[in-house]
């Protein structure tokens, strides 16, 4: 991957040009818009050619509105959302609203990461630094033919610089408000005639975003990463070429912070945010249940100093054989991923519930495959094969929903905490709930925690094919299918235990799990056949508009839960699901006109899902992901127009109409009522999924003595949307807008560029990530975007 970078890529909604249909601003002199080659469909295309709705941005375009993240082309495309399961520490996209929000850390997202043509199967994997970038390109639409299990919403491949046989380089550093400091850098030397080489690499710093009020843990949020990336290219006899590249990443921060705003149940599992003048939990106006107010922007009032530290490894290789009309390509990987997570859940003095992640992750992957062809038959047929090895752990430190069979006796004074009678071994210190004093530490200074690892080996092999027929210079047809053998063998298992801060030689005292678990530990594996499939024919109106009608089938590999609170776990079977099927139905429409000066692109489709593969909590963040029904219909448009050589203007409009059906997913319902005590079963709109996204942009450039000056500003809106599958206010984060303004200019000769920018120019407060953490202590969570942001930077070419 290119760089672990969670502090920038998670404040995203900020630096990017506003979107076009291929959202690539390169022009020549006269204004016209030039052709954009994109890697789609495996091979070199035209991306007006290619009956699939897709957006391209070159890293220039990046490069020229600061943008430093894997996450920030989210804000320059329509029906592309953020979405960050567990606030800095795992994230991903939200394609035409289809995303996965577990924060677990084995789990795949639906819409699909590559990297140089390599999948990135760890959701904490896209948290990568945007650097040495060529070009990225966002396919929406199941993509499972071409691209394998996991791409049913669409997939995003983030394309670098190769090395080339000219000697050259640049650095690029930009330098801003909190002391940030970001310096990207790349040389180019060719070694001989016959191998060339390319050395990149990033380092990023800035200061914490998050003020800590209460003392006990550090400022948090700040910047501290860099990243490395060495390429050699050997162009060998027969037209045959070796790539290999070589990476590496690092990233420790302080982390974990998360705004907090209290929040209370007003019947059927629906929750709100309390008013000022509230006293629901019987303390303060406008508290929570541990007495504490609203925090307020990047505010808070953690006891302990959350962290994140990531590092990722990789090597690939990259084989190309051209014989003729065929050409042979084999990509083989290996990376490495490790990360440790720790936060303060409660946001407050005490020690209630402080949630902690990790994992260790070793992936293997192989793919072989032909295309060949000629103006009227082009083809692509592939093997493909992948191995996932993760060791994984989540947990929590606090007295919250903690149980233990030391603990579990008639004495116990919080006996009943769970429930009337209910005795699962509690923490015996302090009074539960815990609200105001945490219960820690114990009279011997132990403090409670809980910790589950488990471990998850996938293997997955696939065959593939694409047949794509010109029939007239009217019709074109294609056709692919794919056949995906996915095993997974998973183990789970759980324990309390005592820490002991203090206590230099046995700071941990093993315990046992409360009698009555019926969790203890859980073995299991499944192997299940996917099939995954295209059909489409092109209408080619004219050399420059193209309309095209398509069927596709997309398949997610099915997998296995990891419950937060295993003790609440009364049924096994709903520790795995089964893999899910999408049918898409789409028309679209490409085209070109006013001489190449304007692009205007559509699309409108229709998802129906089978076994759609849901995220529930069924009490506080005990998550589970269950198999239900979906139904997703929207559309999208892209204009993109260039008038003349001073002026660019872009825009993007999508909606998104989703909804998962007969989903237990709010819970519980009220005593007396149908479903007392349980999940209520309803339609629910998916998480970070707003029916309506837009983007705009507007750019002037000018001469200016013997250089050019360029002028922008951009911005982007995110109708009303919800963090989870509840659709409840405690999880709502309301409709809103941000804006850009950028300046640059370049003197004569163009190796130099100095600007500024202003990203987030109103200081816009907005969530990109929520929870509900009611059963806690009456509280809510919010994880921010990024605040307004003053920069300047320093580009110059050698």
């Amino acid at each position: 991957m290119l760089s672990t970078l969670t502090r920038t890529s998670r404040y995203t909604l900020a630096a990017i040009v506003a979107a076009t249909s291929i959202s690539v601003h390169a022009q020549t002199s006269s204004g016209t818009l030039e052709e954009i080659v994109v890697t789609a469909q495996k091979r070199e295309q035209n991306s007006q050619d290619i009956g699939i709705s897709l957006s391209a941005i070159t890293g220039n375009d990046l490069n020229s509105v600061g943008a430093a993240a894997a996450t920030d082309i989210t804000k320059s495309m329509p029906a592309v959302v953020l979405t960050q399961p567990n606030g800095p520490s795992s994230f991903s996209l939200a394609i035409r609203g289809v995303t996965q929000n577990d924060f677990a850390d084995h789990q795949e997202s639906p819409a699909a990461i590559y990297v140089d043509d390599v999948y990135v199967s760890q959701m904490a994997g896209l948290a990568f630094s945007l650097f040495d970038v060529d070009r990225v390109e966002v396919l929406r639409g199941p993509q499972g033919t071409l691209f394998g299990r996991n791409a049913t919403g669409g997939l995003a491949n983030f394309i670098t610089n190769r090395p080339t046989d000219q000697l050259g380089g640049y650095v690029n550093t930009t330098f801003g408000q909190r002391n940030l400091l970001r310096v990207e850098g790349a040389l180019n030397v060719p070694l001989s005639d016959s191998v060339d080489s390319r050395m990149a690499f990033e380092t990023n710093h800035y200061d914490p975003l998050f003020t800590n009020v209460a003392g006990g843990a550090a400022d948090a949020e700040n910047g501290n990463d860099y990243a490395l990336r060495g390429q050699l290219l050997f162009k060998l006899p027969d037209a045959a070429q070796l790539l290999l590249i070589a990476r590496a990443s690092r990233e420790n921060v302080n982390a974990g912070s998360w705004e907090e705003y209290a929040v209370k149940p007003v019947g059927n599992g629906v929750d709100v945010f309390i008013g000022p003048n509230d006293t629901f939990w019987g303390g303060c106006p406008g508290c929570n249940a541990t007495g504490i107010p609203n925090s307020g922007p990047f505010t808070t009032r953690d006891n302990i100093s959350g962290f994140a530290k990531l590092s990722t490894s990789g090597f690939t290789g990259k084989y190309t054989q051209n014989f003729g009309s065929t050409t042979l390509t084999v990509i083989g990987d290996y990376s490495h991923l490790q990360k440790d997570y720790q936060e303060d859940s409660d946001a407050s003095p005490f020690t209630l519930f402080e949630f902690f992640n990790g994992s260790r992750v070793n992936q293997q992957s192989i793919e072989a495959r032909l295309n060949g062809g000629d103006d009227k038959i082009n083809w692509t047929a592939g093997l493909y094969g992948l191995r996932i090895a993760g060791k994984y752990y989540e947990g929590w430190i606090g007295p919250s929903f903690f149980t233990s069979k030391e603990f579990q006796n008639a004495s116990n004074p919080n006996n009943g905490y769970l429930g009337p009678g209910s005795s699962l071994g509690f923490w015996p210190y302090g009074q539960a709930p815990y609200w105001t004093t945490g219960g820690v530490p114990g009279p011997d200074g132990g403090i409670p925690e809980t910790k589950s690892p488990y471990d998850l080996l996938t293997k997955s092999y696939a065959v593939f094919g694409q047949l794509e027929y010109r029939a007239t210079d009217l019709i074109g047809f294609t056709v692919g299918a794919r056949f995906t053998g996915d095993k997974k063998d998973y183990n789970f298992t759980w324990y309390p235990y005592e820490y002991f801060p203090t206590n230099v030689t046995n700071q941990i005292r093993l315990l046992t799990q409360p009698d009555g678990a019926t969790l203890t530990s859980y073995q299991g594996n499944r192997s299940d056949n996917l099939w995954s499939g295209k059909a489409q024919m092109d209408l080619h109106l004219s050399k420059d508009m193209l309309a095209y009608v398509s069927y596709n089938r997309g398949v997610k590999g099915g997998g296995f839960n990891a419950p937060l609170f295993p003790i609440f776990i009364n049924d096994l079977s709903t520790l795995s699901f089964k893999p899910e099927t999408l049918t898409s139905y789409e028309v679209g429409f490409k085209s070109e006109f006013l001489e190449h000066t304007v692009r205007f692109n559509a699309a409108a489709y229709y998802y129906n899902y089978q076994n759609y593969q849901a995220l529930i909590y069924t009490l506080g963040l005990e998550q589970l992901i269950v198999n239900a029904g979906a139904k997703h219909k929207g559309a999208e448009a892209e204009l993109d127009w260039a008038p003349n050589a001073a002026w660019r203007f872009g825009a993007g409009v999508a909606y998104v109409d989703a909804v998962v059906e007969g989903v237990a997913a709010r819970c519980c319902g009220d005593p007396g009522t149908q479903y007392a005590g349980v999940a209520i079963p309803g339609n629910y709109t998916p998480g970070n999924a707003p029916r309506w996204t837009g983007n705009l942009m507007a750019r002037y450039t000018m001469p200016v003595g013997a250089g050019h000056l360029a002028l922008q500003v951009d911005g982007n809106y995110l109708s009303r949307f919800w963090f989870n599958l509840t659709d409840v206010p405690a999880v709502e984060q309301p409709g809103f807008g941000v804006a850009n303004a950028r300046i640059n200019y370049s003197p004569q000769g163009e190796k130099l560029e100095v600007g500024a920018s202003v990203e987030n120019l109103a200081n816009k407060h907005y969530g990109v990530m929520g929870f509900d953490n009611t059963s806690i202590n009456g509280l809510g969570q919010v994880y921010p975007g990024m605040p307004r942001w003053f920069k300047m930077h320093v580009n110059y070419k050698f």
